[in-house]
C-alpha cells in the first residue's frame, strides 16, 4: 500500500458506495470481480432484512439475537453494510469521540506494494481481516480461493441433535458472502479485540447482549437466512441446561428435579430432528475471521490509504 496523498484512477474503483483499491483493473482483474459479487451481496442481505422483521418468529433470528428488543440494532448493522454507510473513523490526536466520515474500503492484498509486511503477517490463514478504527477490509490470497464457494448453500446448514449443531462449526460462513458480511459487522459495531466466538452452538449460547458484540452471529445468521436452514438450537433449552448444572452443583435436588421435568416437556412438544449428518466437504484448513490488530511499525493504515471522506447523508466529499 503506497504512502501517497493520493491513488492513481487505475488504483481505485467503486461498486456503490464501497471503495475497492489495489485489486487490478480490467475485465478479469479482481476488482471486476467484486463489481460483480456486491450487487449479488445485497441481493441477499435484502432477505436478510426482510428475515429481521420477523424477530423471534423468525427461528433464525431467536436463535442467534433472542429478542426483539434487538430488531432495530441488528436491522441497523445489515442496512449499513448493504447500504456502504459511511465509516466513522477517529481521528488521531483529536478530542475524543471526534470522527470523520469514510467510504468503506476493500483492500485487495498485493505483495509487490511496498509496506505490507504487516498485512501478509495478518493475512496467515485468514480469508479477510478488519481493522479497528479504520474503514478497511483487506482481501487476503484465501478468499480468491472460494471462487466456487459464494454464497452459502443449503447443503452446509447442520442438523440438530440433542439441542447442538452438526456439525459445529463455521462452514456455513466459509464462503465469500460470509467473509464480508463478518468483516463489516466488525467495522459497522465497531467491535474488535474481543474473545470471539466463533462455532454456531457457542454462539448461540451468548446472551442477547453479548450476540450483538459478537461478529460472528450476524456472519452466522445471515449465512443460515441465505442458505434457507430450517434446524435450529434452542437457545432457552441451552440456557435451561446450564441452570440445570448449577443446581445440580450447589445440591439443589428439588429445583433440578422440577426443571428436568420442565425441559423433558418442552422437548416433547418439539418435533424431532433430524439425525446429525456429516457433509462429504471437510471445512478448509483455517480460521478465516480473526480480527487483525493495528498494525505495529511502519505506516499506519490510516495513512496508507487515502480514502474518500463522506458526509453523513451518503454524498461523497472532498
Amino acid at each position: 500500500l503506497l504512502c501517497q496523498p493520493s491513488l492513481a484512477q487505475e488504483n481505485r474503483v467503486n461498486s456503490g458506495w464501497y471503495e475497492i483499491v489495489y485489486c487490478g483493473a480490467g475485465p478479469d482483474s479482481k476488482a471486476a470481480k467484486l463489481q460483480t459479487l456486491l450487487p449479488q451481496i445485497y441481493e441477499k442481505l435484502l432477505l436478510v432484512l426482510a428475515d429481521v422483521k420477523q424477530g423471534v418468529a423468525s427461528k433464525a433470528f431467536r436463535a442467534y439475537f433472542k429478542t426483539n428488543d434487538n430488531i432495530a440494532y441488528v436491522e441497523s448493522i445489515f442496512q449499513q453494510i448493504a447500504a456502504g454507510s459511511p465509516v466513522q473513523v477517529p481521528v488521531e490526536g483529536a478530542p475524543s469521540g471526534f470522527t470523520v466520515p469514510y467510504s468503506p474500503m476493500i483492500v485487495c492484498l498485493d505483495p509487490t506494494l511496498p509496506g505490507v509486511d504487516n498485512l501478509q503477517q495478518q493475512c496467515k490463514g485468514v480469508t479477510a481481516a478488519s481493522h479497528p478504527d479504520t474503514q478497511i477490509m483487506i482481501l487476503c490470497y484465501n478468499f480468491w480461493r472460494l471462487t466456487d464457494r459464494v454464497m452459502p448453500m443449503s447443503s452446509e446448514c447442520p442438523k440438530v441433535k440433542y439441542n447442538k449443531f452438526h456439525p459445529d462449526d463455521h462452514r456455513l460462513v466459509q464462503n465469500q458472502f460470509g467473509a464480508f458480511v463478518h468483516e463489516f459487522a466488525h467495522t459497522y459495531t465497531g467491535v474488535w479485540g474481543i474473545h470471539e466466538i466463533y462455532q454456531p452452538t457457542a454462539a448461540v449460547k451468548l446472551s442477547a447482549e453479548e450476540s450483538l458484540r459478537n461478529p460472528q452471529n450476524f456472519a452466522l445468521y445471515a449465512a443460515s437466512v441465505v442458505a434457507g436452514c430450517t434446524k435450529y438450537v434452542n437457545p432457552k433449552r441451552l440456557r435451561d441446561n446450564e441452570e440445570l448444572k448449577l443446581e445440580l452443583d450447589e445440591g439443589d435436588i428439588d429445583a433440578a428435579t422440577a426443571l428436568t421435568n420442565q425441559i423433558i416437556a418442552e422437548e416433547a412438544a418439539e418435533p424431532t430432528e433430524e439425525d446429525a449428518t456429516v457433509l462429504d466437504t471437510p471445512p478448509p484448513l483455517m480460521d478465516m475471521f480473526e480480527p487483525a490488530e493495528n498494525a505495529t511499525g511502519g505506516v499506519k493504515l490510516g495513512e496508507l490509504i487515502p480514502g474518500t471522506r463522506r458526509d453523513g447523508i451518503g454524498r461523497r466529499g472532498a
